[in-house]
């Protein structure tokens, strides 16, 4: 096949970007994507995201004889003199990559696409968060000398599918000598009666779960110093309610899990699963109940239901200690970087950073002469 014979067009209407779904579904399948490819994901932060006003939708996608091969929704913006472009997803910093078909020219389909994004964007500057370092998005967009690198952070994964014998696999895990998943459930069910649930969207219950889920959410980024305006905005409540509230699509879902201790809220997951992973999204538990880890035990026990179900685990970004427990240190790397295609953004940048470094020049000099001043100061 040659990407002579595609065609790219640029979705920028929400009536047009729903109306892909049965193609995009079709495609995600057929590509065995991640969750983040799929419609209902990028259609939830569409929803909860302010298009009209402040971001534009921008969303490429590439057809083959007529056929959807390629999709990679975008939205675009204005920051001071510069134009903007980033994945759409929720302002969490959500993975992105584009969605390709599995063709025998899958590279030079994802490397056409961001080609296609390039050009038709006329964006200075590109922000792509967590891209896979192993992806050909990454290999694209970083070949040329317009790259600037952010962060690079490891995602731990545990590959649960190879394992045949799960109490030998959880008699395995490094550093729970004395918090295996069956002992911190004993000690949780020690002080009342404990229940897991993964709640359905017609529940009744999902929506009161949603606001305990924000709520603790927040308590735990003030307990840890955590200054995130996303978990902070009326967005990622809207977001979660929208993800979760779309029952079960024909392509990837997402699931509520939630603890009860003698009926209450103990702790909350929201798990996204595809063909051959369970994703943890995001995580929060009852503090006062810290000292009896249900945020772990609930994720132990979603983890013992990705294996039962024949399913990977993906933790997420974050170097807590239960991640390197399961997966025994195994990770895969994400990098966020900056894409600067033109002349225009990488002057922008050069100055944003000569401010930057003048910045701390002078505090350092401010710090220096306020030391000097204290140690010259007269004795009382």
């Amino acid at each position: 096949m040659s990407t002579e014979a595609l065609a790219f067009e640029t979705v920028r209407t929400v009536d047009g970007f729903r109306a892909l779904q049965p193609e995009w579904d079709d495609l995600w399948r057929r590509a065995k994507g991640e969750y983040f490819q799929s419609f209902a994901f990028c259609n939830s932060a569409l929803e909860t995201d302010d298009i009209v006003a402040r971001r534009k939708l921008h969303c490429v996608t590439g057809r083959r004889d007529g056929r959807l091969v390629a999709i990679w929704p975008l939205v675009t913006f204005r920051n001071v003199c510069w134009k903007y472009a980033t994945p759409l997803g929720p302002e969490n910093r959500a993975p992105s990559d584009i969605l390709a078909a599995p063709d025998d020219d899958r590279d030079e389909l994802v490397r056409a696409t961001w080609r296609a994004a390039l050009k038709s964007t006329g964006a200075d500057v590109f922000q792509l968060w967590r891209i896979r370092s192993t992806s050909l998005l990454h290999r694209y967009a970083t070949r040329e000398n317009i790259a600037r690198r952010l962060q690079e952070e490891p995602t731990p994964y545990a590959m649960l599918r190879k394992e045949q014998d799960w109490e030998a696999f959880c008699r395995s895990r490094p550093g729970r000598s004395r918090t295996r998943p069956l002992y911190l459930k004993k000690r949780l069910a020690s002080h009342g009666a404990i229940s897991v649930e993964m709640v359905e969207a017609n529940d009744k219950r999902l929506q009161p779960l949603i606001d305990w889920f924000v709520l603790h959410k927040r308590e735990w980024a003030c307990h840890n110093g955590l200054n995130s305006q996303w978990v902070f905005s009326e967005s990622s409540r809207a977001f979660w309610n929208a993800l979760l509230s779309q029952g079960s699509p024909d392509a990837a879902e997402f699931r509520l899990f939630v603890l009860t201790l003698d009926g209450e809220p103990c702790a909350i997951n929201i798990i996204a699963v595809n063909a051959a992973c369970a994703y943890l999204l995001a995580n929060t538990y009852d503090r006062g109940n810290a000292r009896l880890s249900p945020g772990t035990v609930l994720i132990d026990d979603c983890v013992k239901w990705a294996y039962d179900h024949g399913l990977d685990f993906d933790f997420g970004p974050g170097d807590q200690s239960y991640k390197f427990s399961w997966t025994g240190g195994l990770s895969y790397t994400t990098a966020s970087f900056l894409v600067l295609p033109t002349l225009w953004g990488r002057s922008g940048h050069a100055a944003k950073q000569g401010v930057n470094r003048l910045r701390g020049i002078a505090g350092r000099v401010a710090g220096k002469r306020s030391l000097e001043i204290r140690e010259d100061a007269p004795e009382n």
